[in-house]
């Protein structure tokens, strides 16, 4: 049997993710404010529209550094589509800023759909 922790649901739930894999979703949605700034570089034929004289400054962001944030930005977003639309923004609150969580549902529930975020953002990433 794996001692390594996992997060669940419950007991036989499809949602379950290594300690690991949860981390490092939550780690990639906190890096949202980077990841914004880095993909804010590409124009909509997915190349960078830094200059060539920019190529000397420090923070040169490369084409492929810009394509992979908006990679797991769209893989943010569309975690994001299954989850309700009243549970998004606490979400992200919650884990962007560590806020807690609104008091209009239970905080198992609360709970639950930030795992179905997580869970839909491995997927997406093709962590699990």
């Amino acid at each position: 049997m794996d001692s390594r922790k996992t997060y669940r649901d419950a007991p036989g739930s499809d949602l379950k993710l290594p300690k690991e894999v949860y981390h490092r979703c939550l780690w990639i949605v906190r890096d949202c404010g980077r990841l914004e700034r880095l993909a804010s570089v590409l124009d909509g034929s997915g190349r960078s529209t830094w200059t060539e004289g920019a190529a000397e400054a420090a923070d040169v962001v490369t084409d492929a550094a810009a394509r992979h944030a908006a990679y797991e930005l769209g893989c943010i977003e569309r975690a994001l589509e299954g989850v309700p639309e009243v549970y998004r923004e606490g979400l992200l609150d919650n884990i962007i800023e560590k806020k807690p969580f609104g008091d209009f549902a239970h905080p198992n529930t609360w709970k639950r759909w930030k795992l179905v975020f997580l869970h839909g953002l491995a997927k997406q990433l093709d962590l699990i």
